[in-house]
């Protein structure tokens, strides 16, 4: 039976679901995040303090930079992108950042005596602890220094704004107006080698003006393969003509017949047949008026056979006159041949002139292609040239005011707007690290109970259930959470190390089995009557299932049992199949079996048949014993003995019904034996029998699939074992 069948309605993942698994993982949580939160501890001790210290540098547009906004026009039409974006700030980044200024700053701190490689230490050590960052709409830099002393954090500021200062007036003015001139020199050179080569060419290949050469040459080349075109087509259109002339040429005559008469003989012929139609209709009239031997009949005959013979024999001495001439269309067709022919040939002779021409003009054509690009190549050469001869032009006057405004005072547009001072607190405070463990943690527990859900195949909650069997729940008692395995093993050293003194003590008794709830099993009953709907069967067969010894499903018989006693006006029958006695005690001396639990209204066994006594079948098969104090029969499988198949056990269970109005079947867990699937299409009703936390979602869906193929009606699922994972306090918000 299906979950539709029993009326089981889509579920969907609720928020109980989802707290039900974290608290069911909340140790692996808890170990999670306590490791990395003591990992983050151990960090925030372990790593010593540092200190950052700070500057800040304003950047202004004066000396060189004015003389690129006079030069380019900031401001107008053609400013200057770089400038207006932050390009002072990019400039001055990048003279800090440069590697020969830190080196310069390491040298003055470590002296002259220091080796390459500890000065390459140092300056790898000093970028790694330097930061420099660029504000742009404020052309503003912002540098900052870390370090474990707070006054030498500030002290290496100093040195690197100071050599700053040093290598920046350097780079702007030492030097450059002479390597500028010396440059501008140079291009010049170069620009007058390069418009003589230019002229040179010119002359040598005769390029006056490439470009109309060039035109000229293209339009003579399309004109003349224009011309071989029209020509090619003409000529393949010649050529198919005279051959399909030829063809037919080859079969028309020089001479043929003019005309050819007989038209006498034909007309003697003519007036014979008439006259021959006119005899015919006649004998037809004679014969219709006379027998066929009279002799008027007879003489027509004879007249018509006459003029047959008379027919046939003009018909062999017909003469026709025949005159023959000279054929006109033979005469026309080689005339047409001939001209024919001789324009193939001087078509022919056509194409291979243009074929020569063509192939010369594009040799010519070629030619002045590769002149062109030569000499393009020169001009660009010559053009950059010049460009380069501009600007270092432009640069040698630019370099020269600019030298001269940096001999006079305060020319400088850098300006420290923050001087660097020794930091009074902490880069990284250690609540820095206990926040960063506290996220980390937090992000790896979850990510722990993700992969242990994932892997997780047992059972929860009732919903699982629902959700991976499609079956509903009706029995989930609830039992009390135990401690976690831990917890456990710490209380169990505590008990141990007392175990001298227990040792001495009374022993304490045993606790009392804990009984299932009985007022729950409200739906399973329900479910129990409901199993065979639209039959007139007044007695139901019940088999509870389980795939494991441990599936706690003897207490939910047991509770489910003494229920049906309470519903039931005739004694209810247990069928043991297991041959264990596990269940209830031995038989006393009155031969009747104890009953774990509370009493019943004590029925009297003795007046009262005990079992089908008048089936020898089931006698044969099971030993019935009734229960002391309750309406319990227990039928048990005698050894060796096995459960009838087919007819038989329909009659058994037919004979069983008639004096039972509930049987419920006890039979071995599918792991241990199949007997338990073969049953349970014996039963009206079977219950399959699942441990919270125990029971694997495969071994319960292949239980359910083989029930199904067997033919049995599954009515629901009892849950055993089920616990509150979820805290009373959180519990009632739900």
């Amino acid at each position: 039976m299906t979950a539709g069948g029993n009326g089981l309605a889509p579920l969907r993942f609720s928020m109980r679901d989802f707290l039900n698994t974290a608290f069911y993982y909340r140790w692996t949580a808890v170990a999670a995040l306590a490791g990395t939160l003591v990992l983050g501890i151990l960090l925030a001790l372990l790593v010593p303090p540092s200190y950052r210290a700070e500057a800040r540098l304003l950047t202004l547009y004066a000396g060189y930079y004015n003389m690129q906004i006079d030069a380019t026009g900031i401001g107008g039409a053609g400013g200057l992108p770089g400038f207006e974006t932050g390009g002072i700030v990019n400039v001055e980044s990048q003279i800090l950042s440069s590697p020969e200024l830190h080196r310069a700053v390491v040298q003055e701190e470590l002296g002259a005596e220091a080796d390459e490689k500890t000065l390459d230490r140092a300056v790898r050590r000093l970028e790694s602890n330097l930061s420099i960052e660029k504000v742009d709409t404020a052309n503003v830099i912002q540098l900052s220094y870390r370090d474990k002393d707070p006054v030498k954090a500030a002290k290496v500021l100093e040195r690197l704004i100071e050599h700053y200062f040093r290598q920046r007036a350097g780079v702007f003015t030492e030097g450059r107006v002479g390597f500028l001139v010396q440059q501008r020199d140079r291009i010049r050179g170069q620009l007058d080698k390069a418009n003589a080569q230019l002229i040179a060419f010119q002359r040598s290949r005769d390029a006056v003006d490439v470009e109309a050469q060039i035109a000229s040459a293209v339009a003579l080349n399309a004109l003349l393969k224009q011309r071989g075109m029209e020509n090619d087509a003409a000529l393949a259109q010649d050529k198919s003509t005279l051959e399909k002339l030829k063809v037919e040429a080859a079969g028309v005559p020089a001479t043929i017949e003019l005309y050819e008469d007989n038209s006498e003989a034909a007309r003697a012929i003519g007036t014979m047949q008439l006259t021959l139609l006119q005899l015919q209709a006649r004998r037809a009239d004679l014969a219709a008026r006379y027998m066929a031997e009279s002799p008027f009949v007879t003489q027509i005959d004879d007249q018509i056979a006459d003029l047959e013979k008379e027919i046939e024999k003009q018909k062999s001495s017909v003469v026709n006159a025949v005159r023959r001439g000279r054929n006109n269309y033979y005469d026309t067709v080689q005339d047409r041949i001939t001209r024919l022919s001789a324009d193939v040939a001087g078509q022919e002779e056509r194409k291979q002139i243009l074929d020569n021409q063509i192939k010369e003009a594009g040799d010519h054509f070629q030619s002045l292609i590769t002149t062109a690009n030569q000499l393009r190549r020169l001009e660009i050469d010559r053009d950059l040239l010049a460009d380069s001869f501009k600007g270092f032009s432009r640069e040698v006057e630019q370099a020269r005011i600019q030298q001269n405004q940096a001999d006079t005072s305060s020319s400088s547009n850098v300006r420290i707007i923050q001087a660097p001072a020794p930091p009074t607190q902490r880069s990284n405070p250690p609540i820095l690290f206990l926040a960063a463990a506290l996220v980390i943690g937090i992000m790896i527990a979850a990510i722990a109970m993700l992969v242990r859900t994932s892997l997780r195949e047992t059972f929860l909650s009732p919903e699982e259930v629902e959700r991976s069997l499609a079956l509903p729940v009706l029995f989930a008692p609830l039992h009390s959470a135990e401690p976690p395995q831990m917890v456990q093993e710490l209380r169990q050293a505590l008990h141990q190390m007392q175990a001298l003194r227990q040792i001495l003590a009374p022993p304490e008794p045993a606790a009392p089995q804990r009984r299932m709830p009985r007022a729950e099993l409200g739906r399973m009953v329900a479910a129990i009557h409901n199993s065979t709907p639209g039959t007139d069967k007044t007695s139901r067969v019940v088999l509870l299932l389980s795939s494991r010894d441990d599936d706690g499903l003897d207490t939910v018989a047991m509770a489910l049992i003494e229920e049906l006693e309470r519903r039931s006006t005739r004694p209810v029958l247990i069928l043991d199949l297991t041959q264990k006695a596990d269940l209830y005690g031995s038989l006393d001396e009155d031969g009747l079996l104890t009953w774990p639990g509370e009493t019943g209204p004590a029925p009297s066994w003795r007046a009262a048949a005990v079992g089908p006594a008048s089936s020898a079948e089931a006698e044969t098969t099971f030993d019935f014993h009734p229960v002391e104090n309750h309406y319990i029969v227990v039928g048990r499988i005698k050894p060796g003995a096995r459960l009838p198949s087919g007819r038989q056990s329909a009659y058994l269970f037919d004979l069983l019904r008639r004096e039972h109005d509930y049987i419920v079947m006890r039979v071995p867990p599918v792991s241990r034996s199949f007997d338990g699937i073969e049953a349970a299409i014996l039963a009206d009703a079977t219950v399959l029998g699942v441990r919270a936390e125990a029971t694997r979602k495969p071994v319960a869906l292949q239980m359910k699939a083989q029930v199904i193929d067997t033919g049995g009606r599954i009515v629901g699922v009892t849950m055993t074992g089920r616990r509150s994972y979820i805290p009373a306090y959180v519990y009632r918000f739900l």
